[in-house]
């Protein structure tokens, strides 16, 4: 169920709130770590049409830097074949009301393709889209605006639920990214997941049918509102549908590829 030698979430200095560190750092380090797989996914280009929330609308690259991306990702995987698996992929945002023009815009890329993420990043309320995670403060603005932290896991678990009618193969996604994110915030709420577990099962159920995989996310395990690694509270549920999980750092600088895989080998156990 758990491949620790495969990262399948990385990130690179063409990330415009990541680091400079090259990506030949990344891979030295996954080699020192004793990968034989990494996926680079870089935050996709968004739809002309959509306008990046964050203050620095800096949550994506732009549509110029594709190109460039793509191409050194190419030579780098040539590069290091004989040692360690290079995928050229993207970490798209499913963004609500614009998921034709997501696929539209990348559909051309996709033959340059391995695999790609789906992550939601956003949600859609009153005319206008709210991030999820850059923030404390904006997340509490979200809580504000749907009510509790359940409604805000409902609703994200739904407009994930909606956009998984469209077709996403056209731009080879393989899994959803961190598919419970608003959690990255739950140690400063009082909830109960209980209150969320239709959602959670019909969601989970659609990932199946579809044959798509799930991102089993580090990430959350460094982030101080969170403390877990994000699907770890759904990877049982998940298991029994048969969903396959992808270790992914969600790395956005050098040192923390593959972080966290460790710990989860030790606890798997825990998780299933």
């Amino acid at each position: 169920m758990f491949n620790f030698t495969h990262d399948g979430h990385v990130h690179t200095p063409f990330c415009p709130h990541g680091t400079n560190d090259p990506i030949e750092h990344y891979i030295q380090v996954g080699i020192e770590k004793g990968l034989q797989t990494m996926t680079f996914t870089e935050h996709a280009p968004f739809p002309l049409s959509f306008t990046d929330p964050v203050p620095n609308q800096d949550s994506a690259m732009s549509i110029d830097l594709l190109p460039e991306y793509l191409d050194t990702l190419h030579q780098m995987k040539q590069q290091y074949q004989a040692v360690i698996d290079i995928k050229v992929g993207l970490e798209v945002d499913l963004l609500s009301h614009l998921e034709k023009e997501t696929i539209a815009l990348l559909k051309p890329f996709a033959p340059l393709i391995d695999e790609v993420i789906l992550s939601q990043h956003f949600l859609y309320r009153d005319g206008a889209y709210m991030p999820i995670d850059y923030s404390a403060e904006t997340f509490d603005e979200l809580i504000k605006a749907f009510g509790s932290f359940e409604s805000v896991l409902r609703a994200y678990y739904e407009s994930i639920e909606q956009g998984l009618s469209f077709s996403w193969e056209d731009i080879r996604v393989a899994r959803i990214g961190h598919l419970d994110l608003p959690i990255k915030y739950q140690r400063n709420y009082e909830w109960d997941r209980s209150k969320v577990k239709e959602e959670e099962i019909r969601l989970l159920q659609m990932i199946a049918d579809r044959g798509f995989g799930l991102d089993f996310n580090t990430a959350g395990l460094r982030k101080p509102d969170c403390g877990v690694p994000y699907v770890a509270g759904l990877a049982k549920s998940a298991n029994d549908l048969h969903i396959p999980f992808t270790m992914g750092s969600d790395a956005h600088l050098a040192q923390d590829v593959a972080a966290g895989f460790d710990f989860i080998e030790q606890k798997k156990a825990t998780f299933l």
